[in-house]
């Protein structure tokens, strides 16, 4: 195995890593590496292999409360009482807010690997995304976790399926949405992370087939657990940024980042 391989390999899971949580768009990020810089990025199973890191990263950050959430849940539904019945809400609330991108991601997904990843529409999902974070920078919220409604999940699931386009963050759509609709910031954020789970084990599960034969067809396997264990650990630092920077209210650094990213694309693509 050369070096060069492996470097590139660490170079697409830092990229993965840092861009997953943040709200800059991962999938965006690969397109411009592979665009401009000429790194040969593996097919969609390699992407999601690599979701997969940031799905671990999100289970150790937010371990607690999940297991906290799946306590409650299977709990109340064993027993029903007061006292974990919000756990059990919020679990089907996170359900809910899944569904929207399954079906539209199920119906469009030839379409949204293909054409969508052209780098002009890239920049300008980009550009959709610096705009949105940009309105909602300064927007406060005071909704817990066990405050938020169907209407609330409707339109925050509505928001995550917009993501399935490249360039489009799927934590900044759903975090804008949540807190338009007035959620704190932390319970935003936690909600966000939690409604990624389902998705993410559901694309794992369709391209599982599709990664284990290329793990087990080729010399790749030492390159791609490399890259997966770079990405978890890059997430996990981007998760807490991302927490640090929510919370105090700063989203505007990430809407001058997209548009200067959007704007360098539409220049010299």
């Amino acid at each position: 195995m050369e070096i060069i391989e492996l470097l590139k390999y660490i170079f697409l899971g830092v990229v993965q890593g840092m861009t997953e949580p943040l709200p800059v768009s991962s999938s965006g990020h690969l397109r411009i590496v592979s665009y401009f810089f000429g790194v040969d990025v593996p097919d969609l199973h390699f992407e999601v292999f690599l979701n997969g890191a940031s799905l671990l990263a999100v289970f150790i950050v937010y371990k607690s409360d999940l297991l906290e959430l799946i306590r409650g849940t299977f709990s109340y539904v064993k027993k029903p009482n007061k006292q974990d019945q919000p756990f059990f809400r919020l679990t089907l609330l996170l359900i809910l807010g899944t569904v929207p991108a399954v079906i539209v991601g199920g119906l469009f997904r030839g379409y949204i690997g293909g054409e969508l990843t052209h780098i002009r529409y890239v920049a300008i999902a980009l550009l959709i995304t610096a705009i949105a974070l940009w309105l909602i920078r300064n927007m406060k919220g005071h909704k817990s976790d066990h405050e938020i409604s169907v209407t609330d999940t409707l339109i925050i699931g509505f928001a995550q399926t917009l993501a399935l386009a490249p360039g489009i963050s799927r934590s900044g759509a759903t975090v804008v949405a949540a807190l338009a609709r007035k959620i704190e910031a932390e319970a935003a954020l936690k909600f966000s992370f939690f409604l990624s789970i389902p998705v993410s084990i559901a694309s794992l599960v369709i391209e599982m087939p599709t990664i284990y034969r290329a793990l087990v067809s080729s010399d790749l396997l030492v390159v791609y657990i490399t890259a997966f264990i770079t990405s978890v650990v890059v997430s996990i630092f981007a998760i807490k940024l991302l927490i640090n920077v929510v919370t105090r209210g700063k989203l505007l650094y990430f809407a001058l980042y997209c548009f200067a990213i959007a704007t360098l694309i539409l220049v010299f693509s």
